[in-house]
């Protein structure tokens, strides 16, 4: 596939390379010509940092052409999956996305597991440039996002991104057996194929992490074919499809395990079957499940599920036409609902959720479309992350945290591709003095100046900033002049800073972790 090509240039990192302070100089110094040996040592380039350094494809866009789907404009549109930069980074650690370990922004002391859920079933037609058109956009029965789930080393990519950013393992949607084992390394536009060959290739990819890296399954809407086929019996198929996740994953010490029992997640499985008259014997599932997993289940009424071991929480979407309602984000009530409702089950496993937003108005929407749930230039991400530390903390942690998602492009939730915080940067030097500002981007959507306007300070999307000094001649090659500046900097002694010479600065924002990083254009500088 197109997208096997462009991963083979990215190694696997060991878990957490990099993570905690990632730094340009792992992009390698450049050679320097006999002009630039007054100018301090370069360690980077300006193209190493705006680079590609995910698993996301150099192809990927975000433009679609909606009106044939939700009559809505024929001007290409974006649902807020920020294009991940260009051209694809040889090293993760550095590059347009900030591989910050997303565990930072949990509570102080948070042992909490961190694992992201996957909807591995994209395919791609291999265009060098992908359409934005409905109906050349699609690869079999979901958009092309420029790569093939189920080749092997973009699995490995994918895992080995999700490491760089101290994620401890992946909650892989499972469309059930349809497939057998699926199909692995052979293009294909078959969903449950490409779905189930990536769930090997990732319980592969984990197996060879020496246990820092795991994966468990969450059984989603594969049991609605049973449903929908007359005699046949969705208990029966659903104790067939735990047989058979016992028998490939279960086993396996990358499967993740609680208490020393495999933990399966069920997405909706009972509301997926009812509309066809039919429902789950789940004692009976209960009785004969191989393995014996915990079962958890959606939201805060799965504490209450009559077979359930816990609850993991999902999101909670507003319909665009009701919008924002009370509860915009799921930060007022949902949230706190569900880790209430956790505190008051504390035998039961405990997930809870964090996401940078929602937006199905224009790719694929389920049930209608048009569903959303704003970013906020990034505040949704921090503040769902934020959250879980209002009632859990070093004396009671919270079992684990789901990022939603890695990968659903068609919901804009994907954050493969990290978080756009929309910052642009202005740099002037003056004197021996530096200064910089930060102000929203002019393409920023509207929701996101909405956030700002209310009083969200960009500046907290932002871990902190480092300058870079590039002879005039060149303003490629690029030196480090300062680092670790506090995100509320503004300014920067130069004095004794640079040899003698005429310079071009950059300022550089490391976002907070997943969240864009972002390079100021050049600043003028003598340097006397």
């Amino acid at each position: 596939g197109a997208g096997a090509q462009r991963d083979a240039a990215a190694p696997a990192p060991e878990a957490g390379d990099d993570a905690a302070n990632p730094s340009p100089s792992d992009a390698g110094p450049p050679e320097a010509n006999a002009a630039d040996q007054a100018a301090p040592p370069f360690t980077t380039t300006r193209a190493a940092l705006l680079a590609n350094n995910t698993a996301a494809s150099v192809a990927f866009t975000d433009q679609y052409t909606p009106a044939p789907r939700f009559n809505g404009s024929n001007a290409p549109v974006s649902n807020g999956d920020a294009p991940p930069g260009s051209p694809a980074s040889t090293v993760l650690s550095v590059g347009a996305v900030s591989k910050l370990p997303i565990r930072s922004l949990l509570y102080p002391g948070a042992t909490t597991q961190v694992f992201v859920e996957t909807q591995g079933w994209f395919c791609t037609n291999g265009a060098a440039q992908l359409p934005s058109e409905a109906g050349v956009d699609q690869c079999g029965s979901h958009i092309d996002i420029g790569y093939d789930d189920n080749f092997t080393v973009h699995a490995r990519l994918q895992v080995a991104d999700m490491m760089s950013r101290g994620i401890d393992g992946a909650i892989m949607d499972w469309s059930g057996q349809s497939a057998g084992q699926g199909i692995i390394d052979a293009h294909t536009t078959s969903t449950p194929a490409i779905n189930t060959g990536l769930m090997f290739l990732f319980k592969a990819a984990a197996e060879a992490s020496s246990g820092k890296f795991h994966i468990a399954a969450i059984e989603d809407e594969g049991i609605k074919a049973c449903a929908a086929t007359a005699g046949c019996d969705v208990t029966a198929q659903l104790s067939s499809d735990i047989a058979f996740l016992s028998t490939n994953f279960f086993s396996s010490p990358a499967y993740l395990h609680q208490g020393g029992r495999p933990v399966l997640f069920f997405f909706s499985l009972d509301s997926w079957v009812s509309p066809y008259g039919k429902t789950i014997d789940w004692a009976a599932v209960r009785a004969g499940a191989a393995g014996n997993p915990l079962f958890v289940f959606e939201n805060a009424g799965g504490f209450g599920h009559p077979a359930s071991d816990g609850a993991y929480a999902w999101i909670n979407v507003t319909p665009i036409g009701s919008y924002p309602g009370s509860d915009p984000f799921g930060t007022q009530a949902f949230l706190p609902y569900f880790y209430g409702q956790a505190l008051s089950h504390p035998g039961g496993a405990a997930w809870g959720s964090a996401y940078k937003g929602f937006d199905d108005q224009v790719v694929n929407g389920w049930g209608g479309g048009e569903r959303y749930v704003g970013q906020q230039c990034g505040k949704t991400w921090l503040d769902t992350l934020a959250l879980p530390g209002k009632s859990y903390g070093a004396q009671q942690q919270l079992d684990g945290i789901q990022l939603i998602t890695w990968d659903d492009y068609e919901e804009g939730t994907e954050l493969e591709t990290g978080i756009d915080n929309h910052v642009a940067i202005a740099a002037t030097a003056a004197g021996a003095k530096l200064t910089w500002d930060i102000a929203l981007d002019p393409s920023a959507p509207a929701e996101c100046g909405a956030a700002v306007s209310s009083g969200f300070d960009l500046a907290t999307t932002l871990d902190h900033f480092a300058v870079y000094a590039s002879p005039a001649s060149d303003g490629e090659h690029l030196a480090p002049v300062a680092d670790g500046i506090p995100p509320t900097a503004r300014s920067l002694d130069l004095t004794g800073k640079l040899p003698a010479g005429d310079y071009r600065l950059y300022v550089y924002a490391f976002g907070k972790a997943s969240i864009h990083n972002h390079l100021s254009p050049p600043a003028a500088y003598a340097s006397p």
